[in-house]
């Protein structure tokens, strides 16, 4: 295994899964790559974003993307992971994380599971469901 893709949206499942991916890495000896996804955020929470940090959209998830990377980063180098690849894609979660663990050659993918609702996660379904369902690598679902 030469490289392991963990995709973060700041949230504590998104931490845990930095935080797995990253002693995996460490025991293995490979590359870390981890991926943020922007432009999936609701209509409201891009407007209350951009009011919030007095910027157009486009730069407030620009900073967003960039703090949640920055904080994934020194998440895994606390944990003592020295070769570590930051990115931020574009659009639907699933299909952005899909394209950039292709794009690095990603051995395994590395994902939080969210806390939905059952009936939520029925209907709506969730990233980690898909990307197991659709991924072209195998897939770890830190819960």
């Amino acid at each position: 295994m030469r490289q392991i893709m963990v995709a973060t949206d700041g949230s504590g499942g998104a931490d845990r899964a930095v935080d797995f991916a990253a002693e995996l890495t460490k025991k293995i000896g490979c590359t870390l790559s981890i991926v943020t996804i922007g432009g999936n955020l609701s209509g409201e929470e891009l407007r209350q974003l951009a009011h919030t940090a007095g910027t157009n959209i486009g730069d407030a998830i620009d900073s967003l993307s960039a703090q949640i990377l920055a904080h994934a980063r020194e998440r895994a180098r606390r944990l003592s992971v020295s070769e570590i690849h930051i990115q931020t894609g574009w659009g639907d979660a699933t299909t952005a994380i899909i394209e950039a663990a292709q794009r690095e050659h990603a051995d395994v993918i590395v994902i939080g599971r969210r806390g939905r609702s059952r009936l939520a996660g029925l209907l709506l379904g969730s990233v980690s469901q898909k990307l197991v369902s659709l991924a072209t690598c195998p897939v770890i679902v830190v819960p």
